[in-house]
């Protein structure tokens, strides 16, 4: 149980540390980041105010108040299965989406958006712009279902 709690602090301190001031960041440098910072063919970084939920669904309806309370009780839930859990990449996994989910969490509670600044792209194709929440969210996920399969429980 310490183990798991352990790793489990340590990747919230810093994924919410790493999230929180690339966030802060793209903040700060809303002016240059409006119209967009090309980085690389594939890949741009722009300002983004999501008040929708995963890349922007549900924007119209703005209850990203709400979208955050519902955040930090999935939060809770995650703390149970890391709790329950059996494996290292299990609790890697939870970890991490746990500090994605709070990390976007605590933005729509705060501001009623999430700031999303990672832009995407192939040619014309663009992804929804990102965060480093919404990473860890998609890796800790990927890492979870590895987790099942590995070690599936009766």
């Amino acid at each position: 149980m310490i183990k798991k709690s352990i790793i489990t602090l340590i990747i919230l301190l810093i994924c919410l540390l790493l999230d929180q001031i690339t966030k802060n960041m793209a903040t700060m440098n809303y002016n240059i980041l409006k119209e967009g910072i090309y980085l690389f063919d594939y890949l741009n970084l722009v300002y983004v105010e999501n008040r929708g939920v995963s890349f922007g669904f549900f924007a119209e309806h703005d209850k990203s108040f709400y979208f955050g309370i519902l955040s930090i009780i999935i939060s809770i839930y995650i703390l149970y299965l890391i709790y329950q859990s059996g494996t290292n990449i299990e609790v890697i996994g939870l970890s991490l989406i746990l500090s994605g989910a709070l990390g976007n969490g605590f933005d729509r509670i705060n501001h009623q958006y999430v700031i999303d600044f990672i832009d995407f792209h192939f040619q014309n194709y663009h992804w929804p712009a990102f965060n480093f929440a919404d990473s860890f969210i998609s890796i800790g996920a990927i890492l979870f279902v590895i987790s099942l399969v590995k070690n599936p429980k009766n």
